[in-house]
């Protein structure tokens, strides 16, 4: 039996911090979100001595939900709470019999809160104090939307710390995905209309029903969690149950305009204040306000721009849920793309085939039909190779599975359907890499990196998805500007985040002083697509038996197989020696062997040389001294001739005249002249021969540039332009020519650049 006095206790603690709150919402000597907060605390106080006095094993827990979970009760609200047990025990109804008495009931001193336990495990249908692993299996199951929305607000009270811990863990997995779901906005959207069309009470004539008015309390916090439970499971940051704390922080992330954001805080804090109010009147639950009743001249000046304010947070809900997708016919689409019958039947027959993975078939299905006819109008619009990009969509739905999440994703982010149309009809490249992981889809849209995982294994996956996100950004971003020396700063950038990253984690388990020493495009901080990590390993302090094993650990987690292919293909050939020389090496051996021994091709690519993430010393300044004997020299000649293609073919890469003739011209020219460089790049070392060079540089950024682009529009690999190669008209239309005239200019830079190295390079003057 549950004592009387504690009836009375609790109905008198009820009473006088209610009347303080009322009060208070009455003459708004209190901000409206501190009086809901203030209330809030008092309810779990009360909620907790009740719970305790009914529950003494203590091998339950109590939750809140609802306005309560997120400290935002209103003064007259039901309070919305849940009991879970770890074991299904009959006396746990008892409890929660007398649980619900001592705090419903209504005695000559009133009563404490209607309580509410409908959002449990199956509703009214469930068990009242459900199990642990029945709350599980029920949501990890048969969990829906509107429940994944309500558990954002899921606060523990008090009890078993077990308990407690477990469901916590699992509400947070079932709200936050890791992965973008924006079929949680049909689904909102088909739940607002429930809530309009099933559940609104009509409001009284002349009344504006604050709750569940369009633009109102309910419309503002569906749209709130809908943004948290979408973006919460990437970044954790997101998982806050306050509504104001949520506005603010997808605010500063930039989810949602700061615009938006003040206006939207502000009217939430309008529409509780006076909800606040009419509910202190009487202590009902009433979310009606006529505006011809006589009121306080705070809520008559509130009253006089209310309907305007609700009328634009519904236009900002209406914003983020966007139009139902209708029923669409795709055949008149179809034969508007421009290609064969034949090949429209083939192919179309197989994206179409796909099944739809998803539970609402029928709404799926028409987000399907409608992502596919504003696919093939995008197409149409931007120009391209549409049978290439059908190809590749098809690659793409079957990757995904058809899963709805991401047709509901494509039509919802416009910019996005355009780069993917883009995309699919002019890059290859970067077509295969969304193919083989479409769920980078998340972070290409909000740029988003997380946190890298102290786990190794998941670290390396972590990697291999950062290197080919970084791709598909700077990809996608260079087939619009073309602004190279931005493209391979990133890529640089991320080459050197991913292998510091690899380093540190081995260093844990072999600690050593071996650093990276790069070389090449990396160490030049020109690293583009499809290069090699070209490196070596030093090492900067006392050498230690882990060295090796570090060494031999990097290599082989750089290049083993992922998701998406390897991390990197690794190049350890300039390391003194070659492939016969150590992959580790000390750093007053390499010294020596620079100044000393090394030949001169060495010295040319150590001049590229560049620590990674590491402050050591120049190695330049070890034997930039030494300048080119006419030996050397000789030497040098030679190899570049080697080099140098003999194909009639234009290759950017190997053509006289190209990027490789240039960049070991200016390295000789540097070695000859015993200048030490100011940068390891191309262009540092060309910016050193003021006056003479500008044009060849400038010949050189545009060969690159064209490189570049080269790799993400051809179907493999090369760096030859030929009018019969079938990617070259797609490369000739980025950069605004014709093919015939992109070739011609091509090949009179060579030209230009031989004339220009001849007068320049000391190799080109030898007998």
């Amino acid at each position: 039996m549950i004592n009387s006095d504690l009836e009375s206790s609790l109905r008198v603690k009820r009473n006088g911090i209610w009347s303080r709150c009322a009060d208070s919402a009455k003459n708004t000597s209190e901000n409206s979100l501190k009086i809901c907060h203030d209330w809030s605390a008092a309810a779990d106080e009360l909620l907790s001595e009740a719970f305790q006095a009914c529950f003494p094993d203590g091998d339950v827990a109590l939750f809140a939900l609802g306005k309560l979970g997120s400290n935002e009760l209103n003064l007259s609200s039901d309070v919305d709470v849940l009991i879970v047990s770890e074991t299904d025990i009959e006396g746990h109804l008892k409890g929660l019999r007398q649980f619900q008495k001592l705090l419903s009931e209504r005695t000559a001193q009133g009563f404490v809160f209607r309580v509410d336990f409908d959002l449990r495990p199956g509703g009214r249908h469930g068990p009242l104090i459900p199990t642990v692993e029945h709350f599980k299996d029920y949501y990890g199951n048969y969990g829906e939307t509107w429940e994944r929305l309500a558990f954002v607000r899921l606060r523990n009270i008090c009890g078993n710390p077990k308990i407690i811990s477990d469901v916590l863990a699992f509400a947070k997995k079932f709200s936050f995905r890791r992965h973008l779901d924006f079929t949680l906005f049909d689904d909102l959207k088909q739940l607002r209309g429930k809530i309009q069309n099933h559940y609104q009470v009509p409001a009284k004539a002349g009344a504006i029903d604050l709750k569940m008015g369009l633009g109102g309390i309910r419309d503002l916090e569906l749209f709130t969690h809908a943004l948290l439970v979408v973006h919460g499971g990437k970044d954790p940051s997101l998982q806050v149950r306050g509504t104001t704390e949520a506005l603010n922080l997808l605010a500063a992330k930039g989810l949602l305009p700061a615009v938006d954001a003040t206006f939207l805080t502000a009217h939430y804090a309008n529409l509780r204040a006076l909800e606040n109010y009419v509910q202190a009147l009487n202590d009902e639950q009433t979310h009606s306000i006529k505006e011809t009743d006589t009121h306080p001249a705070f809520v008559t000046n509130a009253l006089k721009t209310l309907t305007t304010e609700m009328q634009h947070c519904d236009q900002i809900v209406k914003s983020l849920l966007g139009e139902a997708p209708a029923n669409v016919s795709l055949e008149n689409e179809l034969s508007t793309i421009g290609l064969p019958e034949e090949d429209i039947k083939e192919l179309w027959s197989e994206i179409v085939e796909q099944e739809v993975l998803s539970r609402n078939k029928g709404r799926d299905e028409n987000a399907r039909k409608a992502f596919l006819q504003e696919f093939i109008q995008t197409l149409k619009s931007q120009g391209g190779d549409n049978k290439r990009a059908l190809l590749f969509l098809k690659d793409f739905i079957r990757s995904t599975r058809a899963k709805a999440s991401f047709f509901t994703l494509l039509l919802r982010e416009h910019e996005l359907m355009k780069k993917l149309c883009w995309l699919f009809a002019h890059s290859p490249y970067l077509s295969r890499i969304l193919c083989s992981r479409p769920e980078l889809l998340d972070s290409f849209v909000y740029r988003a990196h997380d946190r890298f995982s102290e786990d190794l294994d998941v670290l390396l996956e972590e990697l291999a998805e950062r290197k080919l996100l970084s791709e598909l950004i700077n990809g996608s971003q260079y087939l619009t500007d073309r602004n190279l020396s931005g493209l391979i700063e990133n890529l640089t950038s991320t080459a050197d985040t991913i292998a510091g990253a690899l380093l540190s984690a081995l260093k844990k388990d072999y600690p050593c002083s071996v650093e990276i020493l790069a070389l090449g495009k990396w160490g030049g901080r020109e690293l583009g697509f499809k290069s090699d990590l070209d490196f070596i390993f030093v090492i900067t302090g006392e050498a230690h038996d882990n060295d090796f094993k570090l060494a031999k650990r990097f290599i082989s987690r750089m290049t083993e197989s992922h998701r998406g292919g390897n991390i990197y293909s690794i190049d350890m050939r300039l390391r003194p020696s070659g492939k016969a020389g150590p992959i580790v090496m000390p750093l007053a051996d390499l010294q020596s062997y620079l100044e000393q021994e090394s030949q001169a091709w060495e010295r040319q690519a150590y001049l590229k040389a560049r620590w990674v993430n590491f402050e050591g010393p120049s190695l330049v300044a070890s034997y930039i001294g030494k300048g080119l004997t006419p030996p050397e020299l000789t030497e040098l000649n030679r190899i570049r001739q080697e080099l140098i293609s003999k194909s009639p073919v234009l290759n950017l890469k190997f053509s006289e005249g190209g990027m490789v003739d240039i960049e070991l011209a200016i390295q000789t020219i540097l070695l000859n002249e015993k200048i030490s460089p100011t940068g390891p790049s191309t262009e540092a070392f060309l910016a050193m021969k003021k006056g003479t060079t500008e044009k060849l540089t400038e010949s050189y950024i545009y060969m690159r540039q064209v490189e570049q682009m080269l790799q993400l529009i051809a179907s493999e690999s090369t760096a030859e332009v030929s009018l019969n190669h079938e990617f070259f008209h797609d490369l000739a239309a980025t950069f605004n020519a014709s093919p015939s005239k992109l070739l011609e200019e091509l090949s009179n830079k060579l030209a230009d650049n031989v004339g220009t190295l001849k007068a320049l390079d000391p190799r080109r003057s030898l007998p």
